[in-house]
């Protein structure tokens, strides 16, 4: 069989992610995620959104946490950093809260919505002490 190549579309390689806190800590602490990465396609105008996902017993949940600005990145290695104040805890539903897993999705985003890379990060909650916990995974670790 033939090689093909690579597939379509830019090759963006993810060379770093650092996850503040990096440890267990209270669910609506605030996150801040520092990624570098690189692509060989010149991308304007593109920002990564960030979204928590749980799969309820009813149905998916998607809960939006925001976007870096915009900005055009040539090709070559760069960084994006992504900081989400405390997370209201208020406003996270019941059954959202009570998923032990979730995942964290980082989405590398251009102007027309096209989605040209994901980087998931798994999350786990859990009650400790009374107080609900997250740890999240560093998929480069």
């Amino acid at each position: 069989m033939e090689d093909e190549g690579p597939p379509p579309g830019p090759n963006i390689d993810v060379a770093s992610i650092e996850i503040t806190p990096a440890a267990e800590c209270p669910f609506e602490e605030q996150l801040n995620v520092v990624m570098q990465f690189s692509t060989d396609t010149p991308l304007e105008n593109y920002c990564w959104r960030f979204s928590y996902t749980v799969d309820t017993s009813k149905r998916r949940k998607i809960i939006d946490l925001g976007c870096t600005e915009c900005a055009s990145y040539p090709p070559g290695l760069h960084a994006m950093s992504f900081s989400a104040e405390r997370f209201d805890i208020a406003g996270v539903p019941e059954d959202v809260r009570t998923q032990v897993n979730g995942m964290l999705a980082a989405v590398l985003t251009g102007p027309g919505g096209e989605e040209a890379m994901t980087v998931n990060m798994v999350v786990q909650i859990y009650v400790r002490d009374g107080m609900l916990q997250r740890y999240i995974f560093n998929p480069l670790e």
